[in-house]
């Protein structure tokens, strides 16, 4: 067994499976539940194609193989179970700032050559201006937040 994120949180949710692992607010995560979360995630992104695409030993030191996927999200219990699916999909989750205005937004996913983004709903609209004229992402994940935008 490799040891990478992923396979760790794993072993410690067969290992320990009933210990909180996340509290968020209100929210309590066992390690079982956390794994289940990002697991159940981690195919959604298999399941729209985004994943390892060219293992690291055929690439040179500065290239990617993986899918990149945009985290446009506040600090929050979905924030940790996105970037713990994108390991378990072998992809790569990278924060983009929710202060920015949709040009940095572009800026950033154009440059990350990003293929996925999941994002908090109140960011639906500054996402949205963002995305016009680029190519289609492969997956757009909306997070309820409890937010409500027209």
């Amino acid at each position: 067994m490799s040891f990478s994120i992923a396979s760790i949180n794993r072993v410690v949710a067969d290992v320990v499976p009933s210990r909180e692992a996340l509290v968020w607010g209100d929210r309590r995560f066992t390690y079982r539940e956390l794994a289940g979360r990002a697991d159940r995630l981690a195919n959604v992104f298999l399941d729209h194609d985004v994943r390892l695409y060219t293992e690291r030993v055929a690439l040179e030191n500065f290239e990617c193989g993986q899918d990149r996927i945009a985290l446009y999200m506040f600090n929050c219990n979905e924030y940790l179970e996105a970037m713990l699916g994108a390991f378990k999909a072998r992809a790569v989750p990278f924060n983009v700032n929710y202060r920015y205005v949709a040009e940095e937004v572009r800026y950033v996913l154009a440059d990350a050559n990003t293929s996925a983004v999941v994002y908090h709903r109140r960011f639906g609209p500054v996402l949205l201006d963002a995305l016009d004229g680029m190519e289609p992402m492969k997956l757009l994940l909306e997070v309820d937040d409890g937010s409500e935008v027209d």
